[in-house]
């Protein structure tokens, strides 16, 4: 990996860090007497595609990072905007809770 890429953070990698916040937010709160329902969870990346000839030939998708020093790739850009709608695995019809943590 060169220096480049690795400051960028592939799609899937940020998408799956939003879904262990939310299972992390569902845990510390189970407790708690005050709970929100999870609706639309509407997510906005600057993103970077990569078209790749090695034998991985393929199209990936990063989120660019904007921490990057400039002058280090020169990669076009877009937005791209992604709903997410959490659901209960055991049970698709049933809203997720995600309860509040108490303080003190």
């Amino acid at each position: 990996m060169d220096v480049a890429e690795s400051l960028n953070v592939p799609l899937s990698a940020a998408i799956g860090e939003v879904r262990r916040e939310l299972e992390r937010a569902m845990l510390e709160g189970s407790d708690s007497e005050v709970a929100f329902r999870a609706g639309a969870i509407e997510l906005e990346f600057t993103v970077g595609f990569e078209r790749t000839a090695d034998a991985d030939a393929g199209v990936r998708v990063w989120v660019v990072s904007l921490g990057g020093k400039a002058g280090l790739q020169h990669t076009e850009t877009n937005r791209l905007k992604v709903t997410l709608t959490p659901v209960n695995r055991e049970d698709e019809d049933e809203d997720l809770v995600i309860r509040s943590t108490r303080s003190g």
